[in-house]
């Protein structure tokens, strides 16, 4: 019993209250930012990954989860971003 409730509060640590993930979270407050929010071509997946200091992969799920939410979107090509 005592196990089934660590991995049900991990679990819900991984979202907050508008059910994001962190790491999607982080994705989208990035370009938001006011050094971003000027460059029409968006955000570089590599910018991303360097300033958030996390794996590539995780970068690519975030996006793809974000994309599919309606909440980012590629601009000039599969690798810059903007959100919406």
């Amino acid at each position: 019993m005592g196990q089934l409730q660590i991995n049900i509060f991990s679990m819900s640590k991984q979202f907050d209250v508008d059910g994001l993930k962190d790491c999607d979270q982080l994705v989208l407050d990035r370009p938001q930012q006011s050094s971003s929010i000027g460059q029409e071509k968006g955000m570089h997946m590599d910018e991303l990954c360097q300033q958030l200091k996390l794996p590539m992969e995780k970068i690519k799920e975030s996006i793809r989860s974000l994309e599919d939410e309606g909440l980012i979107y590629s601009t000039i090509d599969e690798f810059h971003y903007k959100a919406t």
